[in-house]
């Protein structure tokens, strides 16, 4: 009953797992609700964060681990200088060197993901892989638009997540390569139906491509500690993760409009953000099959800047506009024949 993408992680030849953001935000730190469990199966972790953040505000304790044009990637820590609005990979090292103290200092690699092409990170993931000797990839979405194929009528935020997914298709030295979705349904505030998402998952499911999926229960081990560390990183920065409050509030038993204290400093309503059991799951995929099943991928994967990604994706939508899907909707419930056996009137 164990998840496949969980036993195939679990394998002792499997000794450093590389976590990292799919597409920006706070996708990264969603990575820590699998977190308590890869230590309990003894893996070493790495943490790249692929986010916003400015990386030149990161100063001090810092070095400069890749750069290639724009793209630059420090390793930091929990002592590195930083931005008061944005820098969760700063404040991850702070909450791991408490909770962990036993260890030597917690290090993260810190990027924004806007600054670069497929190319680009696949060559920023290869040198990760040889410097720490990395066995397995996870990629962590928050939400579902790293699913899309590319010819649905809402696409949410998918340029980085498309960018993400074929690069670490590419990487020949890591078998092991999964993709997580955590918030499944949050991206609906962004123009992604909830249709869409589990269309992609029923497709990934047909094409052999869905390796299972994990319950975050209130009160695990993956619950405390991803709570614990969002609730540090909010007491040091001043910006909020709409995902994060989809995902809490889900393991927390919410159902229907989002907490406002939770999004109270967000762009959005509470009206906006449909709180759903199955924003509280991990769901995981293989890499591979997400990147050959993308329409996305093929359009931007030789794309040298992140200018010429946004401009092949603009270039093959257009192609493709007779040909969208149109506004995909899960169907009403139909009325039972014998319905008004229960009609209280």
């Amino acid at each position: 009953m164990t998840p496949s993408f969980l036993t195939r992680l679990s394998d002792p030849a499997i000794r450093t797992v590389l976590l990292c953001g799919c597409g920006g935000g706070f996708d990264f730190l969603h990575g820590l609700l699998l977190y308590p469990e890869l230590e309990r199966l003894g893996k070493q972790v790495v943490v790249a964060s692929y986010s916003f953040g400015d990386v030149d505000a990161l100063t001090g304790d810092t070095k400069i681990f890749f750069e290639e044009g724009a793209a630059v990637v420090k390793r930091v820590t929990a002592q590195t200088g930083h931005a008061e609005a944005y820098a969760p990979e700063v404040h991850l090292c702070s909450f791991l060197d408490t909770r962990r103290p036993e260890r030597d200092a917690h290090f993260a690699y810190a990027s924004n993901s806007r600054t670069f092409s497929v190319p680009t990170l696949r060559r920023f993931y290869e040198q990760l892989v040889r410097e720490h000797a990395v066995d397995a990839v996870v990629l962590v979405d928050g939400g579902s638009d790293a699913l899309m194929v590319g010819d649905e009528l809402g696409l949410g935020d998918p340029i980085e997540d498309a960018v993400s997914v074929q690069a670490v298709a590419a990487l020949e030295q890591v078998s092991c390569k999964v993709l997580l979705s955590a918030g499944l349904g949050v991206d609906r505030h962004n123009g992604v139906s909830d249709a869409s998402s589990l269309r992609a998952v029923a497709e990934l499911s047909a094409a052999g491509g869905f390796h299972g999926a994990l319950a975050i229960e209130q009160g695990s081990a993956g619950h405390r500690f991803y709570r614990d560390c969002i609730t540090h990183v909010y007491s040091r920065q001043t910006f909020r993760s709409v995902v994060t409050a989809a995902i809490l509030s889900a393991v927390e038993g919410k159902f229907g409009a989002g907490d406002p204290a939770r999004i109270a400093d967000q762009p959005i309503g509470p009206e906006s953000l449909f709180v759903w059991p199955p924003m509280s799951f991990l769901w995981a995929f293989d890499v591979e099959t997400v990147a050959r099943r993308s329409l996305l991928g093929g359009w931007l994967r030789i794309a040298e800047t992140p200018a010429e990604c946004y401009a092949a994706v603009r270039e093959g939508r257009r192609a493709l506009s007779q040909d969208l899907r149109s506004r995909e909707q899960l169907p009403e419930a139909a009325a039972w024949p014998w319905r008004d056996l229960f009609d209280p009137s």
